[in-house]
């Protein structure tokens, strides 16, 4: 049974996306905060742009009054400062941590101190020109740290606002990045935790479609998609015992096929052996002792015939694991062409074109199944009279044992050599093949990491290569 994992896919995603969307509502909340100041600095711009231009009113006012000596200006320039007062009181009430505030304190201290100093004037009347001249550099000079006052604090604001300005483009670069990157790294995430598995499951999968029943190593995710890798692997490991039990049905078949062939070729050494005996018994009382000796030697000659056969079809029969060991390649191939002789009519030569020295690893009951099955498929094609012929020869670039079949059969359609290693395909007529034979032939070949083609024209007969490794192909020659 699989292992239940608490926090699985769709919880991962899940996170994920909540990460993401948290991430960008903070971004916003904290541009929007800026925004909300900005937009607070720009209010006190106005207001402090208002402030000086209402003082400069005033202070034209101021003027006027000493050009023309007109009390009427002063009370026009009292008014006008009063309203900035007002204007100064409500930006400090806006914010009382303004940066601005220490100048704006200012502002409204001078601007009383010069409000005091016109109602000294206002109420001296005309006492004469060196009092007026008197108060009136002092109003001068008072007037003119309060525009210089207000100047300042509009310039301060615009710098403030300038600085924002540039914080804000910085903020949105530094967000735009910051947000680029988070997508990025979920994306990142997304490919090792998601898409990386199912490429792994995907690339396994059509290992299996080519017949390779290949385990794949399992992601440490915890969650669905490592219960998928787990779950495949038992599939796996399901396909490779159905595969056995594929096989050994298949030899199976075939030794109930060659037991029929086995009988008629045990049936010529039985009748040289009982013949033998009964000439022996004929002559026993006539002494010959060379020819007795002559037909003792025969029916042991035959005997050894016999045990063969039955050797070598027990030696196939028999059910075993996987094993690989080395072997000589002729010997296997010797001893599929024997059991699968009783199989060929006698108008086939087979013949046999393999290195005695050429060993490697196989296991011998498999690969002796591989060539009993393509003997038989090509006397079948062949008909009556033909010949197949078995070599092999290495290939040195490759590093492997190329091993050939080759029939003068009636040959392969183009259609149906793209389909021969299906499971269950067959031309042959209902009853006369299971269609498993190739199929077998196949997963044999891929257990072994080798690969099996077919060549083949209608009517050219037929050449099927068998390619497997042979790590030692250098040091052979």
């Amino acid at each position: 049974m699989l292992k239940q994992y608490p926090y699985g896919l769709s919880f991962k995603i899940l996170g994920v996306l909540m990460f993401y969307i948290i991430s960008i509502t903070m971004m916003a909340y904290i541009s929007h905060d800026d925004l909300v100041t900005t937009e607070k600095k720009i209010g006190i711009l106005e207001f402090s742009y208002s402030i000086h231009n209402i003082v400069l009113d005033a202070r034209r006012f101021e003027k006027n009054y000493f050009l023309y000596g007109n009390k009427e200006s002063l009370r026009e320039n009292k008014r006008m400062l009063k309203e900035a007062l007002d204007l100064d009181k409500k930006i400090v009430e806006t914010d009382k941590h303004l940066a601005v505030s220490p100048k704006l304190r200012d502002l409204d201290r001078e601007i009383r101190i010069y409000l005091h100093t016109i109602d000294e004037l206002l109420a001296t009347g005309d006492n004469g020109d060196a009092i007026d001249l008197k108060m009136a550099e002092q109003i001068r000079q008072q007037g003119k740290i309060i525009s210089e006052i207000s100047e300042e604090i509009v310039t301060f604001e615009k710098n403030q606002i300038h600085l924002m300005i540039s914080f804000l483009r910085y903020q949105l670069i530094s967000w735009s990045a910051m947000a680029t990157c988070i997508g990025i790294l979920l994306a990142i995430l997304i490919i090792y935790f998601l898409f990386k598995p199912l490429s792994v499951i995907k690339k396994a999968t059509m290992e299996i479609a080519n017949g390779k029943f290949r385990k794949i190593e399992v992601i440490n995710t915890k969650d669905e998609i490592q219960q998928v890798m787990e779950a495949f692997n038992i599939m796996v490991s399901e396909l490779q015992r159905r595969q056995d039990q594929l096989i050994q049905a298949e030899k199976l078949s075939s030794l109930g096929t060659l037991t029929a062939g086995v009988a008629h070729q045990l049936n010529n050494p039985l009748n040289n052996i009982s013949t033998s005996c009964q000439i022996a018994i004929d002559e026993f009382d006539s002494g010959d002792s060379p020819l007795l000796k002559k037909m003792l030697a025969n029916i042991d000659q035959e005997t050894l015939r016999a045990r063969d056969v039955v050797k070598n079809l027990l030696e196939f029969s028999r059910s075993q694991d996987f094993c690989l060991r080395e072997i000589q390649l002729s010997d296997v191939v010797k001893k599929a062409v024997l059991l699968a002789k009783s199989q060929v009519p006698p108008d086939i030569t087979m013949t046999i074109d393999i290195p005695e020295d050429l060993v490697i690893q196989i296991d011998v009951q498999r690969m002796q199944e591989v060539f009993i099955n393509l003997i038989i498929n090509a006397a079948q094609a062949i008909g009556r009279q033909g010949k197949i012929a078995i070599t092999a020869t290495l290939d040195d670039a490759t590093r492997e044992v190329v091993i050939t079949v080759h029939d003068s059969g009636v040959g392969i359609s183009e259609a149906n050599q793209a389909k021969i290693f299906d499971p269950f395909f067959t031309t042959k007529e209902e009853g006369q093949g299971t269609g498993l034979g190739l199929s077998v032939v196949y997963g044999i070949i891929q257990k072994h990491q080798g690969t099996i083609t077919v060549q083949s024209d209608p009517g050219q007969g037929t050449s099927f290569c068998i390619r497997l490794p042979f790590p030692g192909a250098k040091d052979h020659f």
